[in-house]
């Protein structure tokens, strides 16, 4: 029989895709004997009902919490798990039924700390929903070898001793906490693998509210990702070079922009083309990028609405430099 697993699933108003989350994990074809433990993290919809029915099932426990977020509902969960490999599933990730099986294969390298699957973009959802899950298929995709330097929580499997010696997920992220683990496995020694085959379906957030908030939290979690781990200036396997630099760049459009227009007309006349030429070239420069980018999303998508995506990351951008300089004013002022 394979070996017994934990699976973790932290759940914070999630009635639309708990029930198919929960189905999806009981019909796995894995061999071996699994727990879940569901940890409501104070859901104000029909999340706690819901998962309840599924107790009938066997192997299944509930733990119920004031919210205290997502971090604090992680690891709670794999605080109470029993098993050696403990599988951190997210509220809005429905598995393909092999997925566990396939997870499972990789721990047979004693080194092999964690191992996460492949997100895919189910079909139907919205168009936010899509631009989110297109550019995160598209970076999966890039990735060239199984082992990579950052693991997200939402369909990842943790070696539990790896766990123990590196310590549970830092509370002070409220998004980030999966990098910072992957970090600190590392530096631990152990590898992290990403299995591509191991297919999920995530659903993000629906709309345009939920996507600006994802995206300021993901760039306020990156800036104190680099404060702790500086070397990881640069991204990872995820989050590349390519991706970091639109932040960085966006802001310093901005900057001319802002430069040109408080120049006095004396000396608009000697430098004001000067910032106009560099502002239109930097942004010239995002718009090309992400146009590539959008062009190769469109090849594997087959959706002519992935050709919004270098607008839409222009919105991205803008999210990103306002959560920047958020982080930056409140970090100094902490000082």
């Amino acid at each position: 029989m394979s070996p017994p697993v934990s699976i973790v699933i932290p759940m914070y108003n999630a009635e639309r895709h708990v029930k198919n989350v929960l189905d999806a994990i009981f019909d796995q074809d894995y061999q071996g004997p699994v727990e879940v433990i569901v940890v409501n993290d104070g859901s104000r919809d029909r999340s706690l009902e819901i998962a309840r029915t599924f107790q009938g099932r066997g192997g299944l426990t509930i733990i119920d919490q004031p919210n205290q977020g997502a971090v604090a509902a992680t690891n709670n969960g794999f605080k109470a798990a029993r098993y050696d490999i403990i599988c951190s599933v997210d509220s809005d990730v429905v598995l393909h039924k092999d997925w566990l099986r396939k997870i499972m294969e990789e721990f047979d390298d004693p080194v092999v700390g964690t191992v996460q699957g492949y997100y895919k973009t189910p079909q139907g959802v919205s168009l936010w929903a899509r631009m989110m899950g297109y550019d995160v298929e598209a970076r999966y995709d890039s990735i060239p070898s199984k082992y990579v330097t950052q693991v997200c929580t939402g369909d990842t499997a943790y070696r539990k001793s790896a766990i123990e010696k590196t310590g549970l997920f830092d509370p002070a992220f409220k998004y980030g906490y999966d990098n910072d683990m992957s970090y600190r496995l590392q530096k631990a020694g152990y590898k992290l693998v990403f299995r591509k085959d191991a297919l999920c379906d995530h659903y993000w957030k629906a709309d345009f509210k939920g996507y600006i908030k994802q995206q300021y939290h993901s760039a306020y979690g990156r800036m104190q990702l680099i404060q702790k781990h500086r070397e990881r200036i640069a991204g990872d396997s995820v989050s590349g070079i390519r991706m970091i630099m639109q932040a960085p760049l966006t802001l310093l459009c901005f900057i001319l922009f802002v430069a040109t227009a408080c120049l006095p007309f004396t000396a608009y006349a000697y430098i004001g083309g000067y910032f106009l030429f560099g502002a239109f070239g930097i942004l010239g420069l995002i718009l090309t990028d992400r146009f590539v980018f959008a062009v190769g999303v469109f090849r594997k998508q087959k959706d002519p609405t992935s050709l919004f995506l270098p607008l839409v990351h222009l919105l991205r951008n803008v999210v990103w430099c306002w959560a920047m300089l958020k982080w930056s004013l409140k970090s100094g002022l902490s000082r």
